[in-house]
């Protein structure tokens, strides 16, 4: 698995649970990827990681919002039978599926707990970049 990101923060976190290689966001991968999940919002990402991609390699944008597109270019981005496909929502099956999948693969979360009274300071932390991993609030009775 390659990492490219934007924090140096999420690149040491992604080295430390084993990546193959991380980068910048806008680096391009040591090899050329069967397949690649944007799940930033920054539709200028778009054209980086098609580009990533090997032949009849598939991008997943993995957001339900993202900014704009900029244009492709047919022979750089999608030439090679490359796919570009979008996720407009989720299901609580998909959900299950998923956290069934990466108990199978072992994956384990880097979590940031908050207790329920520091909500606010969690989405703040959220938006200003200072939580790597996934943070979560706890609701004690």
């Amino acid at each position: 698995m390659h990492v490219l990101t934007r924090g140096e923060d999420a690149r040491r976190l992604a080295a430390g649970l084993g990546a193959a290689s991380v980068g910048d966001a806008y680096d391009s991968p040591p090899e050329p990827l069967d397949s690649a999940i944007l799940f930033a919002p920054v539709g200028d990402l778009v054209p980086v990681a098609l580009a990533a991609l090997d032949r009849g390699g598939t991008l997943a944008v993995a957001g339900i919002h993202l900014s704009d597109v900029p244009p492709l270019d047919y022979q750089e981005h999608l030439f090679r039978e490359r796919s570009l496909t979008t996720v407009t929502s989720n299901t609580r099956t998909d959900g299950e599926e998923l956290l069934r999948l990466a108990a199978a693969l072992h994956v384990r979360p880097h979590v940031v707990r908050y207790p329920f009274s520091e909500a606010d300071r969690a989405l703040d932390d959220l938006e200003h970049g200072r939580v790597t991993g996934v943070a979560v609030l706890e609701v004690h009775p």
